[in-house]
């Protein structure tokens, strides 16, 4: 079993290639890897609660943990109360740390 932390960057309602990750992140989480997913830069638009998408929701049903950086959050005016249920925000630190947990990481 392996730790995985995919990166986000890109806006899923005007990246097709974001859904292919959403899709890898279900698998892999699915298949029994530990998988977390965080959100940076446009890559934060699908966790406003007013946003829907198919496969990012997914994630979120199936108790992938997502996290969102404040920064980005901030820079696009998104407040915490506006943030779908079961996301968190976080700072850039995260990344820092996976690389040195060993975590496999992918960003996109």
């Amino acid at each position: 079993m392996s730790d995985y932390l995919f990166i986000q960057s890109q806006d899923p309602f005007t990246e097709v290639r974001t859904e292919h990750q959403f899709v890898l992140a279900g698998q892999l989480y699915d298949a029994g890897h530990n998988v977390r997913l965080l959100l940076v830069q446009n890559g934060v638009t699908p966790a406003h609660k007013g946003a829907r998408s198919v496969h990012f929701d997914k994630l979120l049903k199936w108790g992938v943990p997502v996290l969102a950086d404040n920064f980005s959050l901030k820079q696009r005016q998104i407040l915490e109360k506006d943030l779908k249920e079961n996301i968190a925000s976080s700072s850039l630190d995260t990344v820092i740390d996976a690389l040195l947990d060993g975590e496999k990481v992918i960003w996109n």
